[in-house]
């Protein structure tokens, strides 16, 4: 039989782990949500890889004309990205010139999403146009060929007259913890072929 000295120490002893656990409680909720926040930037890494391949592939193997259909496809097959709201995808063709004595690569065509396909205050990380033709995405290229050279992240220059697509993936991720981490890191996926 308990007595009531008993009694009130096991009282006591159940309020404690509650006081516990209340403080506890938060810590815990970070680190699982954390750990989930994590799991969910991976997937969504893994699903821009596979899109800048796809679309690599794609590019290196359509007309001009055909470039807004890849960005679309590429755009409806991100689920569960939201492209349209958070990403941008930019198409690049780049071919090998002899400047004087020295090989360089050029762009000669870029093309991004259209007006409403893309979040477009997202930039490229290859090389960025200052002047789009909203209509078709397509880049008008400065005269000077100079401001069109790039630098790709090869092993060796690229040929002479060899063409390469690259296709970049950026996506703005919002981390389910955002207001615990207030960095919101861009996802970003990059492809040559």
């Amino acid at each position: 039989m308990k007595t009531g000295h008993n009694l009130r120490r096991a009282r006591g002893a159940s309020g404690q782990s509650l006081v516990e656990f209340a403080i506890a409680l938060p810590v815990l909720l970070v680190m699982v949500l954390g750990v989930a926040d994590l799991g969910r930037a991976i997937e969504y890494n893994n699903i821009l890889i596979n899109m800048s391949r796809e679309g690599a592939n794609l590019a290196s193997r359509s007309t001009d004309l055909e470039k807004q259909f890849i960005i679309n496809a590429l755009n409806h097959t991100s689920a569960p990205l939201v492209m349209a709201q958070h990403g941008v995808i930019y198409i690049t063709k780049v071919k090998g010139f002899m400047d004087g004595n020295k090989l360089v690569a050029r762009v000669e065509e870029q093309y991004r999403p259209t007006t409403g396909n893309g979040d477009l205050t997202l930039k490229s990380k290859l090389w960025n146009c200052t002047n789009w033709d909203a209509a078709t995405g397509k880049c008008t290229l400065p005269a000077v060929l100079a401001d069109r050279v790039v630098s790709l992240p090869l092993p060796n220059a690229l040929a002479l007259n060899a063409e390469v697509h690259v296709v970049e993936v950026i996506y703005d991720y919002i981390p389910i913890t955002n207001y615990v981490m207030k960095v919101a890191p861009d996802l970003y996926s990059l492809t040559l072929l």
